[in-house]
Formats: C-alpha cells, structure tokens, sequence
C-alpha cells in the first residue's frame, strides 16, 4: 500500500504532503519497512513526475522542510534517505519547484562525507541523468529489455 499511494501523481499536493508527512514519520522512527517509506518519500516528493503535471508537485517550500529533517539523520547507515533527499532536491531548472540551491549545496556536502555513490551527486544537479539501474530504484521497477526513459 505504501508503493502503491506514493505512485498515485495525480493526487492533490494537499493529499501528498499528508502522505508524505507520514511516510517521514515512519521512515525515522520505525525499524520496519524503513526503505519502503524512504522510496515512497522521495516517489512522492520527486520534483520530476514520472507521468503527472507538474502542477501537482509538493511546494518546495514542504519539500525544503522535510529535507532539513532528512539532512540530520546518518546516511551512512540509511542510504536511501541520502537517495530519498537527492530525488527529492534534484535540480529541474523550474524556479516554482526547485528547492533552494543552499540547500541543494548542503545535501551534496553531505553526500560526499557520506560515502554514498557519486553518480547521485549527477542526479542531484540534473535528473535527467538517472542511469538504468537509478531510474529502476527511484521509480520502483526496471524497465523491459529494450526500453528506456527519455
């Protein structure tokens, strides 16, 4: 169920902050299903839609908050909050759903001292850089042979 709401794009941004808001909770502090609820956060809080408008993208001033929560944590030890942060801060050139370039700053400081995969820091600065296998982790399921996202 988890999977399932965070892949709901049409969904009023009302309705996922509501999601969102839990999905953070449990991610934090519950032990079960940790990766679940981090992979839902950043579904949800993508600022690139897989199919939807951007329209209903999270503001990013919630975006920005949630991320302040996320940046206090250890990535070391939850590696997909570091990945939850970068899909959820990545750079669209879209000022109106952008999160602040500071903070965009802070989450590849982080990174870097975190030891997590440098390709991430290429998602982080543009999106549209997701390799095969990020773009199966970030959206869930690996594509057919053969396909690929544009």
């Amino acid at each position: 169920m988890v999977r399932l709401s965070a892949s709901l794009e049409h969904l009023h941004y009302d309705d996922k902050v509501l999601l969102g808001t839990w999905f953070l909770t449990k991610a934090i502090n519950f032990d079960s299903y940790k990766d679940a609820h981090w992979w839902a956060l950043a579904r949800l809080a993508s600022r690139r839609p897989l199919y939807g408008s951007q329209h209903n993208v999270i503001p990013s001033t919630q975006v920005e908050e949630w991320l302040m929560s996320i940046l206090e944590l250890d990535w070391s030890k939850q590696t997909m909050a570091g990945f939850a942060a970068v899909l959820m801060a990545s750079k669209t050139g879209d000022r109106s759903i952008d999160v602040s370039d500071e903070l965009r700053d802070k989450i590849a400081d982080k990174l870097s001292k975190s030891k997590i995969p440098e390709s991430w820091k290429e998602i982080l600065h543009d999106a549209s850089s997701l390799k095969q296998e990020q773009a199966a982790k970030a959206f869930g399921d690996s594509l057919p042979a053969g396909l690929h996202l544009i």
